[in-house]
């Protein structure tokens, strides 16, 4: 009787922490997934509409390119190594990485845009 009461005890425990940490941690995989990494070549920059539009690889084999134009928003952090730029500063040709991450709503946002150092 000792034990089985020990028994269940011990798996109401169990499922306890188990529902507790599961919800916890596929949070963290849904907040993981909304940062999204893209890199290319600069092709030109809109100042205008302030954007930047990029080339890049859509499938590799093929040899087939892409141009993608990436809003700049006023907080977007755009950098050279250590140095920071403004928009007017890139151009075209520049090797980037940019880092997108998606809001609250879902909507992708640029964070940054790095400039490959020669």
């Amino acid at each position: 009787m000792v034990k089985t009461t020990m028994f269940i005890l011990i798996l109401f425990v169990a499922l306890g922490v188990v529902g507790v940490v599961a919800p916890v941690y596929s949070q963290e995989k849904v907040e993981q997934s909304a940062v999204t990494l893209v890199s290319g070549e600069v092709v030109s920059v809109d100042l205008v509409k302030s954007a930047v539009i990029i080339k890049q690889i859509k499938d590799p084999v093929a040899g087939i390119y892409e141009n993608q134009s990436i809003p700049v928003l006023p907080e977007t952090k755009i950098t050279k190594g250590d140095a920071g730029l403004k928009l007017s500063d890139l151009k075209a040709g520049d090797k980037v990485s940019v880092k997108c991450v998606a809001d609250d709503k879902g909507k992708q946002k640029v964070e940054s845009i790095s400039v490959e150092v020669k």
